[in-house]
């Protein structure tokens, strides 16, 4: 039936069982692993408090005011104005000195293409209100129109 080397081989088995099983109760009858302490304790030292130091040029927050003045104007984003005047120089120095006191609320500048002067004013936000503004300008400059100024 069996053959030595197999009945040896049992036999063996059997004894590693036996004794990994006896190992297994002598830990668990251990008074220390009754407990539950099966842990060892570890003291942790509270992590210290991080700081920051940012060191700035002072020329950073002048910029950075220039940037906040020219996005409230309106330099980095699409904007409306309305056109009042297309010609020569004297004409437009005149409809920008009436267009400032017809509408102080609004800036009105000259602007150069060659050959002619052109007189923009405003800095609209949306269209209904630079419609709004071209209605009240209609009454002083009837050819004026609204544009958007291409961006250079």
């Amino acid at each position: 039936m069996l053959n030595i080397k197999q009945c040896i081989f049992l036999v063996s088995f059997c004894l590693i069982s036996i004794t990994s099983l006896t190992a297994q109760d002598t830990l668990n009858s251990n008074p220390e692993n009754l407990n539950g302490n099966n842990f060892v304790p570890v003291n942790i030292a509270p992590q210290p408090e991080a700081s920051v130091t940012i060191n700035q040029d002072p020329r950073i927050k002048i910029l950075m005011d220039i940037k906040s003045k020219m996005e409230k104007d309106g330099e980095f984003s699409d904007r409306y104005k309305i056109q009042l005047y297309y010609g020569n120089l004297n004409k437009a120095n005149e409809i920008v000195r009436a267009s400032k006191e017809a509408f102080p609320q609004w800036d009105s500048s000259i602007k150069w293409e060659t050959p002619n002067y052109k007189v923009w004013m405003g800095n609209y936000r949306t269209r209904l209100e630079a419609d709004r503004a071209l209605k009240e300008a209609h009454a002083k400059f009837p050819n004026a129109f609204i544009f958007k100024p291409e961006k250079i």
